[in-house]
């Protein structure tokens, strides 16, 4: 397809000026479809074609509390107005601070942002609960389940995003038709850990292509990768964008390469919009406001440095003031206004055709935003993958058994015999303490170190509509009670055994549901202070926070059955899961019935009888050994 001539090879001389600086790097510009080829683009097979979805935004301000100042508050976004529409590639530009990211955040709806402002979705005020159905947002950071081969993740996104609606052989179809698009076909059988970088990237926008979404958000797509992976990148964002989608990006300084092939730039500089519009008008625009760029600098670079202040600190304004902070919807040298209606020549891609514009007509189709799996079948392919999670992982599988029977030895050793020795008592309420206290820090520890990394995937996958947060939180909790089932049973018996304890099915039973559900509790305690802190400061606050648990959950043992405990502490006791944990385990080896408990000969003072008082409050007849 040929593309305009003005695009193209519209040159204007000036001295020490450049217009048209894609002339020499054109080996990479992608040729995309006439329009009667759009719909062979716009959906993969099998999969629902969506209408165009065009963004439009006015007035947007965004605040944060100053530091320096906590009074006062920083603007971040100051009244900054824009569009962006489909078919065209469109990146958020400026230099560090200016608030791209954040901009970002706000049009994809990502964090609980409070903003002044409206954003308009084809013209009508944005729905967020509808709009999170129709868009994706790809993070900075690629992150991957690093336990599955790429097939086996692209195959899980599909089972998740399209449920029952295909079957397996489309749905490999699908994911094979994406896969080739993306160049990934040569690594689809490698784990995600050993593909680069390039790859990776790749990857997480073939994750959120499964449902063919109309809107793609993505956070800096080339940071970390080189020349050939971002321009491969960038490219596959293009032919994305040329298929009807909404592409937006974020990106500091592009190559020139790169520069070439997007289709309309939005510059951001101290909050505000300094300049809208194609990037082959840029160097026309500087020179509007009195600048001009040199033959061997690449415009992105040039437009940056001014507003970073490198040429004076007077332009600013002026550049604010030509594009009216983004009222200027797509700048050009014989825009006076900004409602100049767009044609072909006004992108390099040719984006804005008629074509568009009766796409931008076509009404929602409701079925397209109802959730294709149910929530037992979401639940039933997360159990499956954090299953095989597990057990790929099975140098933390061997540790866990290993270090259960050591402890259990090592407990066992300790306490042994203690169970059916009289004077031995107050030794065997030490016993149960062990179990309290190991049913506390065995599952909570491995949570506060693993889980705050599963929860940036965790807020990918659920951001973008992959599944419920119920069913993720059940299929999370299943799939650790089978091991945590087996671990219990032998740590339990060995030391049961070991301390010659009753040997009454019921009463181990009981001891056993009772740790169970202890280390339940410790497991959702952990996710608590998890989900809510930092790494680091989850596990300081972890174990800071179990001290007093474990006080309450002694406090008052000894003191008498005539002790006053004030009511407070008596609230503040039943706070305590790991008192109730305690009193259970008091329960099941003592009461009941229990038989007495044997005095060996050995012992000066012993009392053999389980000591139970009478409903009158006396205390039966004692057996004195001496």
């Amino acid at each position: 397809m040929e593309m305009d001539a003005s695009v193209k090879t519209t040159t204007y001389s000036q001295s020490g000026s450049s217009i048209d600086y894609s002339s020499d790097i054109n080996a990479i510009s992608v040729e995309l479809p006439e329009p009667d080829d759009y719909q062979s683009l716009n959906g993969f097979k099998y999969l629902p074609a969506w209408p165009a979805v065009n963004l439009e935004f006015s007035g947007l301000t965004f605040e944060v509390p100053d530091e320096n100042n906590a009074p006062k508050t920083k603007k971040i976004l100051r009244d900054i107005h824009g569009e962006f529409r489909s078919h065209e590639l469109s990146a958020i530009m400026g230099p560090s601070g200016a608030g791209k990211t954040t901009l970002l955040n706000l049009l994809a709806g990502f964090g609980s942002f409070s903003s002044s402002g409206e954003i308009l979705v084809n013209n009508n005020p944005r729905d967020m609960r509808i709009f999170r159905k129709m868009s994706r947002y790809i993070m900075q950071t690629d992150i991957l389940d690093l336990q599955f081969t790429v097939s086996e993740l692209m195959l899980l996104a599909a089972n998740l995003k399209l449920g029952n609606e295909l079957k397996l052989e489309q749905k490999i179809e699908v994911i094979d038709e994406i896969l080739g698009m993306l160049r990934l076909k040569g690594a689809q059988h490698t784990k995600t850990d050993k593909i680069s970088g390039g790859e990776r990237k790749r990857l997480s926008i073939a994750l959120e292509l499964v449902n063919n979404p109309p809107i793609l958000f993505l956070d800096e797509p080339t940071t970390g990768l080189d020349d050939l992976s971002s321009s491969q990148c960038i490219t596959l964002l293009k032919m994305l964008a040329s298929g009807g989608r909404t592409v937006i990006c974020s990106i500091h300084t592009p190559s020139a390469k790169i520069f070439e092939m997007i289709d309309k730039v939005y510059v951001l500089a101290e909050g505000q919009c300094i300049y809208q519009g194609s990037g082959v008008n840029i160097v026309r625009y500087m020179n509007h406001i009195g600048l001009s760029c040199p033959l061997t600098y690449n415009p992105a670079d040039f437009i940056i440095e001014v507003a970073c202040h490198e040429y004076g600190n007077g332009y600013h304004n002026q550049m604010v003031e030509a594009v009216r902070n983004g009222r200027v919807f797509r700048w050009s040298p014989s825009t006076e206004d900004g409602k100049k209606t767009p044609t072909k020549s006004d992108t390099t891609s040719g984006a804005s055709t008629f074509y568009e514009i009766d796409q931008f007509e076509e009404e929602m189709n409701p079925e397209l935003l109802i959730s294709k799996s149910s929530w037992w079948m979401q639940y039933k392919l997360l159990l499956v993958r954090m299953m095989i999670q597990m057990w790929r992982d099975k140098s933390h599988i061997k540790l866990k058994f290993y270090m259960n029977i050591i402890l259990a030895l090592i407990v066992g050793g300790l306490y042994q015999g203690v169970g059916r020795q009289a004077s031995k008592a107050l030794f065997n309420f030490g016993f149960m303490f062990t179990i309290v206290i190991a049913y506390l820090y065995l599952p909570m520890m491995p949570v506060l170190l693993q889980f705050p990394t599963e929860i940036k995937l965790l807020k990918r996958e659920y951001f973008n509509q992959w599944y419920r947060l119920s069913s993720y939180y059940a299929a999370m909790l299943s799939a650790k009670l089978p091991s945590m089932f087996i671990l219990a049973v032998i740590y339990l018996s060995i030391v049961y055994l070991m301390s010659s304890q009753p040997l009454e099915w019921f009463r181990f039973i009981m001891l056993f549901i009772i740790a169970f559900l202890t280390a339940l509790t410790s497991d959702s305690f952990g996710l608590l202070i998890s989900s809510r802190l930092s790494l680091v400061n989850g596990m300081f606050m972890g174990p800071v926070l179990a001290v007093p648990l474990i006080l309450l959950s002694i406090y008052g043992i000894g003191y008498g059955k005539d002790a006053y405990i004030s009511p407070i502490m008596r609230f503040l006791m039943s706070l305590s899961f790991l008192r109730h944990g305690m009193e259970g385990l008091v329960a099941a080896l003592y009461d009941y019935g229990r038989g007495d408990t044997i005095c060996e000969d050995s012992e000066m003072f012993c009392i053999p009888l389980f000591i139970r008082r009478n409903q009158c409050g006396k205390i039966p007849g004692i057996k004195v050994e001496r």
